[in-house]
């Protein structure tokens, strides 16, 4: 009877402790609310029905629906290309009182790249006073699309021929592996994405700062600037690195009010879910939008997922 007794003691107190165990490994994880205006967002507005792929891309009245859905949320966008249509987001954007990094595609045709190029010399000229910086390429070293001379050549051509700041965008350690970059850019364009390289949620807001420091150190004389930090709300694990909405919830409010007291100059990665992107990128790819994707006739974007 004794031994009875203590066997239903024992197993009471493992059931109890394994209930403690999950209600604490499940339990919501609070973070200091965010209530201000983001610095920056990547902006993309191609939607659900739209796919690079397809030549189908968005006109420019849906354009300026996802620019006016930003304006009172963010400071400035983000763009990656000056083609397609996306040549108009400078001019729409400044009618809601919003900044622009202008970006030119840098990929592996070469005459696509000289019309990028020259587009974005052309626009960077104009009467656009919301360009504050360009971009020219997006990754296009980490891809080997292009050789480091042929985008330093590229770099060359647009500072030239425009007064506004010139520099490239690459991840954290593209920079680090090519130190000369940095001698022909204005600023150092980073990208740092804890997610992709398997960082907790928990260890990756440091993480994004010990590696923006470390850019700060190598390169002293080089402004900063976080062309893409971010978190995916949905998409295959990475190592230690989860994917959902409650961890891109938490490490966006943490970011933003880190990045806020400490004032450095950031774009979250992105502005949209981005579905056609899962092709390429696998299953997150296509979530790292605050705001969700959503077909429809008039305005397709959804709650912003951050608030959630």
């Amino acid at each position: 009877m004794r031994n009875s007794i203590l066997f239903s003691s024992i197993l009471a107190l493992l059931m109890l402790s394994n209930f403690a165990f999950w209600s604490w490994l499940n339990k919501p994880h609070s973070a200091q609310p965010w209530n201000g205006v983001i610095t920056g967002l990547s902006f993309n507005p191609m939607r659900l029905e739209h796919d690079p792929s397809k030549n189908s891309f968005p006109s420019s009245q849906e354009i300026e629906q996802d620019l006016a859905l930003l304006q009172n949320k963010v400071h400035a966008v983000r763009t990656y290309s000056v083609s397609n249509g996306f040549e108009v987001i400078p001019e729409l954007a400044k009618r809601y009182d919003l900044n622009v990094s202008l970006g030119a595609w840098i990929g592996k045709d070469a005459e696509a790249n000289q019309q990028e190029v020259d587009r974005l010399i052309s626009l960077s000229r104009q009467n656009h006073n919301n360009i504050v910086r360009t971009l020219v390429g997006n990754e296009a070293l980490l891809r080997k699309d292009v050789s480091l001379e042929e985008l330093i050549g590229f770099i060359r051509q647009v500072k030239q021929h425009t007064w506004r700041p010139v520099s490239t965008s690459e991840t954290w350690d593209t920079w680090l592996k090519y130190p000369e970059l940095a001698e022909e850019v204005d600023f150092i364009a980073a990208h740092i994405l804890p997610y992709w390289e398997g960082i907790s949620v928990d260890n990756a807001l440091d993480y994004v700062f010990q590696r923006y420091y470390q850019l700060q150190r190598t390169f002293p004389d080089k402004p900063v600037v976080i062309t893409e930090v971010g978190w995916p709300s949905n998409g295959k694990p990475i190592k230690q690195a989860q994917a959902s909405l409650v961890n891109q919830a938490r490490f966006l409010r943490a970011f933003f009010n880190r990045a806020h007291a400490e004032n450095i100059t950031y774009y979250t990665i992105e502005a949209f879910d981005q579905p056609w992107k899962m092709t390429e990128e696998g299953s997150a790819g296509a979530y790292w939008g605050l705001f969700n994707a959503g077909k429809c006739q008039s305005n397709c974007r959804q709650k912003l997922k951050i608030n959630e």
